[in-house]
């Protein structure tokens, strides 16, 4: 009897202790969890943060690389300043739509800029004269026999103003080495054009003065400073000998010097 009372209360006890026991040591596993999680939070940010450096490292000696391998400038401003300056241009031409006649004028320009993209001209050419292929031909083929009379207009000069607009200005590169700086301009201009009629019914040369229209497309390209390169496409209007309107087309180059 004894005995039993002695094992009852001990299976009591033992389950009374163990609940405690247990409740005892949930604390201290609760408490180590945090603890877990706190430091594998602190790990994850020490290795993003080191993963962060490295791509920033590695961004900055690739962007050094490609750097060094395309040497490519940037200009961030114009080469040439043009507001408030006067150009000068020397220039040599050719009209090559008349069937009769090849000319070349030799010419001079004078401009002054009011800002970089506006400016007005002045020019002058005389114009060199040559007989055309189809010219020498008619002359020497017996059958035809084409008189100098039958040549009705020459241009002997022209003068004219026009004003410009330089829209585009760029650059370009040239075999991948150096920046060429350009722009591109148009205009619209008026003058006068010399030319020498002569009618089949009289041979002497006649003087004739006739005002004259004409548009431009033009490419001037940058040396340094002072000197530029111009290619010119201008096209004029007059009143034709005899009735009509003549359209001689001018090819220029020529060399500008900027003051």
């Amino acid at each position: 009897m004894n005995v039993n009372v002695s094992l009852s209360a001990a299976v009591a006890a033992l389950l009374f202790t163990s609940p405690a026991l247990a409740e005892d040591a949930a604390p201290a596993d609760a408490a180590a969890a945090p603890a877990a999680d706190t430091a594998a939070d602190a790990a994850g940010a020490v290795s993003d943060a080191t993963a962060t450096k490295a791509e920033k490292a590695l961004e900055e000696d690739l962007a050094l690389f490609w750097g060094k391998r395309r040497e490519v400038s940037v200009v961030q401003r114009r080469l040439v300043e043009k507001d408030g300056r006067v150009d000068v241009t020397a220039a040599f031409s050719t009209i090559p739509n008349d069937d009769f006649i090849a000319y070349f004028p030799l010419g001079l320009r004078a401009g002054y800029h009011f800002s970089e993209s506006f400016a007005v001209e002045a020019s002058f050419a005389y114009a060199l004269q040559k007989p055309s292929d189809l010219t020498t031909f008619l002359k020497e083929d017996p059958q035809i026999s084409l008189k100098e009379a039958e040549i009705q207009e020459k241009i002997d000069m022209f003068y004219n103003v026009a004003v410009l607009w330089a829209p585009i200005y760029g650059k370009v590169s040239v075999l991948g080495n150096k920046l060429t700086h350009f722009e591109t301009y148009v205009g619209l201009g008026a003058g006068v054009f010399h030319t020498t009629t002569k009618d089949a019914n009289n041979p002497d040369p006649q003087p004739e003065v006739k005002p004259a229209g004409n548009t431009v497309l033009g490419f001037r390209w940058f040396i340094n400073d002072n000197f530029n390169l111009r290619t010119d496409y201008r096209h004029y209007f007059f009143q034709k000998f005899g009735g009509g309107v003549s359209i001689p087309a001018e090819f220029s180059l020529g060399l500008g010097f900027l003051i």
